[in-house]
C-alpha cells in the first residue's frame, strides 16, 4: 500500500528549478575560475576578488541543493546582483581603483556569458522568494530515463552554451586569444592619450599611413661622441637603480603606475597623478614602466623605463645618436583617432572631413635587460618581447 501511494504521489518541480538555479552558479564560476590567473597578473585585489567570487559561486549550489532555505536564496540574489553592478561599472564608467582607474574595460563573450548567467540566477532566486510554491507545483511523472533528461537539460544547456563562449574565437579579451595578444586598454600620458585595443604589429615593423611615416624619429644621427656615449651610459644606470624598486607589479600600482598599455606580450605601467616630474627625461621618476607579462608560472618580469616628454617638447638627446626619440602617428579612422599601425583607437571621436594627421608627444624606451635593437630600442614587437624574457630567465 505504501508503495502505491508513492507511485501516485506527484512529481513536483523543486528538482528541476533548484538544478537549474545551481547549475547557472556553477557555470558562472567555472567562467571566473577560468580567468583569474590572468586577474592576478593585472592586479592582486582584482585576483582576490575572483577568487572569492569564483569560490562562492560554486559552493553556493552546494548549499542550496543540500538544504535550500529563503536566506541562501537571499544571498544568492544579493550576491549576483552585486558582482553585475561591479560589471556594469567597469565597462560603463571603470572602477574607482586598479590599473583601468576610472577607465571602461573591453566588453567580451566570456564575461557577458557570465553575466547572462547571474542575471538568470538573479532572476530565478527573486521568484522562489516571490512565490515559494511555484518549487511545489506538480509536474507531471516520467520514467527513469525521461526524468532524467529532464533534470538534466537545463545543466547541459549551460554548460554547452559556456563551452562554446569559452573557445578563443568567442570569449574576447579575457580568453586564451586576448590574453595571447594582450589587447587591453592603452594610454599615453605626454599625449594624453588612452585606447581599446592594439594590434599584434610591433614598432619595428612601423610603415606610412596617409603618406606619413606612422613612427617619426627625432634628433641627430652623427656618431656619438665620448661624452656623449658616457651619459648614455649615465642614463642606463640611472634609470636601473631606479627601477630596483619596482620589480614587484605592486610597487608599482602602489608609487601611481595605474594606467595600463599592453601590446605584444609586455604591459607598460604609466604615472597616472599629478606629479610634474614623471614628464621627460627623470630617471629617478620614469613616465612609465614596461613589463613582460603572460610569461608561464612566473609574476611579470621589469624589463625597463619609457621616458614620455609633455606637450610638443623636444627630447634631451643626452646620448647623441644613441638617444633617438619617437613619437606616433594619430589619424582619424571609422570616427575614432586612432594611432597609426597599431588600430589603437584612442578617447574621444573625430570627424574626418576636418581632421588632420598628428603625432603623440614624443618618447624614449631604456631597456635594463638585454634586448634586441639595444638599450634604447624602440621596437615592441612579440619577438623583441620573447626574447628579453628568455634572456632574463636564462640568466637567473
Amino acid at each position: 500500500m505504501g508503495d502505491e501511494k508513492l507511485r501516485v504521489m506527484p512529481a513536483t518541480a523543486r528538482p528541476y528549478v533548484l538544478g537549474a538555479l545551481a547549475s547557472l552558479s556553477a557555470a558562472a564560476a567555472a567562467i571566473h575560475f577560468a580567468v583569474v590567473f590572468e586577474h592576478f597578473r593585472d592586479y592582486l585585489l582584482y585576483g582576490v576578488f575572483f577568487l572569492v567570487l569564483a569560490w562562492a559561486q560554486l559552493i553556493w549550489p552546494a548549499v542550496l541543493l543540500w538544504r535550500p532555505s529563503r536566506l541562501w536564496l537571499w544571498l544568492g540574489l544579493a550576491g549576483n546582483a552585486a558582482v553585475l553592478a561591479v560589471y556594469v561599472a567597469s565597462r560603463t564608467v571603470g572602477l574607482p581603483f586598479g590599473p583601468d582607474l576610472h577607465h571602461p574595460e573591453q566588453v567580451g563573450g566570456l564575461d557577458v556569458m557570465s553575466c547572462v548567467l547571474e542575471f538568470a540566477l538573479v532572476i530565478g532566486c527573486a521568484a522562489l522568494l516571490w512565490r515559494p510554491s511555484l518549487a511545489d507545483r506538480p509536474v507531471r511523472r516520467r520514467g527513469g530515463v525521461a526524468a532524467a533528461a529532464a533534470l538534466l537539460a537545463v545543466p547541459v544547456l549551460v554548460i554547452a552554451a559556456t563551452a562554446a563562449v569559452m573557445t578563443p574565437g568567442w570569449a574576447g579579451p579575457e580568453g586564451p586569444a586576448g590574453m595571447a595578444s594582450g589587447s587591453g586598454m592603452a594610454a599615453s600620458s605626454g599625449s594624453g592619450m588612452a585606447a581599446s585595443s592594439a594590434s599584434a604589429a610591433g614598432m619595428g615593423d612601423m610603415g606610412s599611413t596617409d603618406g606619413l611615416p606612422d613612427m617619426r624619429m627625432y634628433g641627430e644621427t652623427a656618431p656619438p661622441t665620448a661624452s656623449q656615449v658616457l651619459a648614455a651610459g649615465q642614463l642606463i644606470k640611472a634609470t636601473d637603480a631606479t627601477l630596483a624598486r619596482y620589480q614587484n607589479v605592486q610597487a608599482a600600482f602602489a608609487a601611481g603606475y595605474t594606467y595600463v598599455l599592453r601590446t605584444n606580450g609586455e604591459e607598460h605601467l604609466l604615472y597616472q597623478g599629478p606629479d610634474p616630474a614623471y614628464n621627460g627625461l627623470n630617471p629617478q621618476h620614469p613616465s612609465s614602466l614596461v613589463y613582460a607579462i603572460n610569461v608561464p608560472h612566473h609574476a611579470p618580469i621589469l624589463l625597463g623605463a619609457m621616458y614620455i616628454e609633455n606637450g610638443d617638447t623636444n627630447g634631451p638627446q643626452v646620448g647623441g645618436s644613441l638617444t633617438r626619440w619617437h613619437s606616433h602617428l594619430v589619424v582619424c579612422q571609422n570616427g575614432k583617432p586612432t594611432v597609426a599601425g597599431f588600430g589603437v583607437h584612442l578617447r574621444g571621436s573625430c570627424n574626418p572631413a576636418t581632421w588632420h594627421d598628428t603625432y603623440t608627444s614624443q618618447m624614449l624606451h631604456v631597456w635594463v635587460v638585454p634586448y634586441p635593437g639595444g638599450v634604447f630600442s624602440d621596437d615592441l614587437s612579440q619577438a623583441a618581447t620573447d626574447s628579453a624574457v628568455r634572456a632574463v630567465l636564462a640568466g637567473k
